[in-house]
């Protein structure tokens, strides 16, 4: 279980983030905009890691990073330092020096955000790399798609678009599509988890009776075996593979 407490007086993002953390079954989720809860927090069951608000009234997320730092080692407690600025290079220099293990700029994307915390507790002696980014996995699926025949028009071209990179960022969620994948979608486009699958669903329907059927057949030959079309978890995983793929070959 990774334990997270965030500190930030922007309460749409506190939001936000409960909601995606309440879905997270080995996350831990406490966010406030009270500096005095998160000494109660360190004072207690302490975090794994906490995400800190650079600007945070009244002072400022500088004196409690000190403050962290001189209680707890990077070992002990992780920092993701987020400001709601352009960070100049000496905030950087100032908050890596202070022990920040890791800057953020707003706005955040809070898909990526669960990478980076992932990326800090499981690996922490190793650099971070690059998340996949949305403009990759768009120019490579937009190919993909336009050579299937996938009907740009339709709402679940959009969902499908999504949910491949979503799930470039968290292979772990094609194991559960639909407590995972489907909400953050949804949540992403202010829809229903529902809206999202059969959006999905009517996209791959027209695109296996209107599309091109002899590249569909070499993406996906067991389809013509069984003279069916794939689900959405299976379109998507196959997706998946070809976006690590294409941009493996470009490295």
């Amino acid at each position: 279980m990774i334990r997270v407490f965030q500190l930030d007086g922007d309460p749409s993002f506190l939001a936000a983030m409960k909601e995606h953390c309440s879905r997270l079954a080995d996350l831990h989720y406490e966010g406030s905009a009270e500096v005095s809860d998160l000494r109660s927090a360190l004072g207690g069951d302490k975090p794994d890691l906490i995400l800190l608000d650079l600007d945070i009234a009244p002072r400022g997320g500088v004196w409690i990073l000190k403050a962290i730092r001189a209680k707890f080692t990077s070992q002990e407690v992780k920092v993701v330092v987020i400001s709601s600025a352009m960070a100049s290079e000496e905030e950087l220099m100032d908050t890596s020096r202070l022990g920040a293990d890791y800057f953020m700029e707003r706005p955040v994307d809070i898909i990526v955000l669960e990478t980076r915390i992932r990326q800090l507790m499981d690996e922490p002696e190793n650099p971070l790399p690059e998340p996949v980014t949305h403009r990759a996995v768009q120019e490579i699926c937009t190919k993909y798609f336009e050579q299937m025949g996938v009907p740009p028009h339709f709402k679940g071209y959009r969902y499908l678009m999504d949910g491949i990179w979503l799930a470039s960022l968290n292979p772990v969620w094609l194991g559960a599509i639909t407590q995972n994948l489907y909400p953050a979608i949804a949540q992403r486009f202010e829809v229903s988890a529902a809206q999202v699958e059969r959006a999905m669903r009517y996209a791959l329907d027209v695109t296996w009776e209107k599309g091109n059927v002899e590249e569909l057949y070499e993406l996906f030959p067991y389809v013509r075996e069984n003279k069916g079309k794939p689900t959405n978890s299976a379109f998507i995983s196959k997706m998946v593979d070809l976006v690590a793929f294409a941009i493996n070959q470009s490295v």
